[in-house]
């Protein structure tokens, strides 16, 4: 960011300083692009800004070579591509983990053994969705204010959804900046507990299951002799715009049976409705939630007869 940009960005949070992030990506997978990309969009300032912070330079690892070049590539000023995690770690303060679960213990044992964590300087988020809390401390050293474990899906560039947040960055001795951060980029909610964090996680799970319920629309029509085009663009259309319905005061935990209860009585929502519960459509999510749930707590493989 220009130093101009800055002092505006400083003026407007009533002349306070703002909190500069110096950024560090060990892994660049989908989601590490997508929250570097979120943090690094100029258009994204304003929220950070209006948090008290302010991006300084993001770090990333070469690996996955792609995507780390094409943030780099988009945005030249703030991104650095490192050879290593430890290059990372060195020129970052909140670090956030991003590879396999299986690369999880030779990676920060090795980073432990070099000493190059800060206990007053860095902060890790783990986004591997099998890591706990307890190990990363252990693992790091680090105080248990400055680690943490979240989940997002690559909406989050665009500052939309919702991040997952394990343990409270809010509360007492809580961490000084990371959930302000989170809210700026969209949003997020804090886990108290690991179990939360698990349930919580499952719903992140149906993403697929949503775009397949989307493609069976589509062919349905296809098959009907719809266009495919406009197949796809009406139900990609209508799909956002009951989301987008449902959106509007989520924070009241009845929003959704509030807009079940607005269907007209033997209208055709409301038969499909019923004709769904019928058919134990919603009987089979909840088997496959508790399925995507056992397998994160490493109880199954989370597959079904």
């Amino acid at each position: 960011m220009s130093s101009a940009k800055k002092q505006k960005l400083n003026d407007d949070v009533d002349k306070e300083p703002l909190h500069e992030i110096r950024a560090g990506f060990i892994g660049c997978g989908t989601i590490a692009s997508a929250i570097a990309t979120s943090l690094a969009r100029p258009e994204h300032e304003e929220y950070l800004s209006e948090a008290g912070l302010s991006l300084s330079t993001i770090s990333v690892t070469k690996r996955s070579e792609s995507k780390s070049s094409k943030l780099k590539e988009n945005f030249p000023e703030v991104v650095s591509i490192h050879e290593s995690a430890e290059e990372v770690v060195r020129n970052s303060d909140l670090v956030f983990l991003c590879v396999l679960p299986q690369q999880v213990d030779q990676m920060l044992s090795e980073l432990k053994e070099k000493g190059i964590w800060n206990n007053d300087r860095h902060t890790l988020v783990s986004l591997v969705s099998t890591s706990k809390v307890e190990d990363l401390v252990e693992k790091t050293s680090l105080p248990t204010n400055r680690v943490f474990k979240m989940i997002c899906l690559p909406p989050i560039s665009n500052r939309e959804g919702c991040a997952l947040l394990t343990p409270l960055a809010s509360c007492e001795n809580g961490h000084p900046y990371l959930k302000k951060m989170f809210d700026a980029l969209g949003g997020v909610v804090e886990c108290p507990t690991n179990e939360i964090m698990s349930s919580m996680m499952v719903p992140t799970g149906l993403m697929g299951t949503m775009y397949g319920i989307m493609k069976n629309n589509r062919d349905w029509l296809i098959n009907k002799g719809v266009s495919p085009s406009d197949a796809s663009y009406f139900v990609a259309r209508s799909y956002l715009s009951m989301v987008q319905d449902a959106e509007r005061d989520c924070r009241d935990p009845k929003r959704f049976d509030d807009l079940i209860e607005e269907q007209t009585p033997g209208g055709l929502n409301e038969q499909a409705l019923k004709n769904q519960e019928k058919q134990g459509v919603f009987g089979a999510y909840e088997k496959s939630m508790d399925a995507v749930l056992s397998r994160i707590q490493g109880k199954s493989n989370g597959s079904l007869p």
